[in-house]
């Protein structure tokens, strides 16, 4: 009988461990997620949008009314929308192969492209199911402005 436990309790563990989602790294630090967690959707990693844009020093605007995520990275600056497959890098339309989404309530955005349009190099292994994200660390995150006083 404890041998049939044993067993049960080992094939359950691998089970939660190959069924947990991806680990995402940027610069070697885990990125947390709070709520949604990464999803792959039709073959393309998609991230909830703040996660991933404020690890790699992006400043991120979100327009709830108008469904529309602006992310800022030292010269760069990508637009999203959720639903439209076309994206908008530096006045540049590029069409993305999945559309932003949203999943439990979260805006989820194609993870290669926003870290890419951004000036990051991304690495996938497959066999940790681990996606390294890689910046320029001198290259400051265009921060907001101070508030006026």
């Amino acid at each position: 009988m404890k041998k049939y436990v044993l067993g049960f309790l080992m094939c359950s563990a691998m089970a939660l461990a190959s069924s947990s989602g991806p680990v995402i790294k940027v610069n070697g630090k885990p990125v947390n997620f709070s709520g949604t967690t990464p999803q792959t959707v039709t073959g393309r990693m998609m991230v909830p949008v703040r996660g991933v844009f404020e690890a790699i020093g992006a400043y991120v605007e979100y327009s709830p009314v108008h469904h529309r995520v602006k992310a800022r990275r030292a010269n760069e600056t990508i637009e999203l929308r959720m639903g439209d497959k076309v994206a908008n890098r530096n006045g540049a339309e590029i069409e993305l192969d999945v559309a932003p989404m949203s999943i439990r309530g979260r805006m989820m955005v194609p993870l290669r492209f926003i870290a890419e349009s951004l000036g990051a190099d991304v690495n996938f292994t497959k066999a940790t199911n681990t996606v390294d994200i890689f910046t320029d660390e001198d290259l400051p995150g265009v921060k907001p402005p101070p508030p006026a006083k």
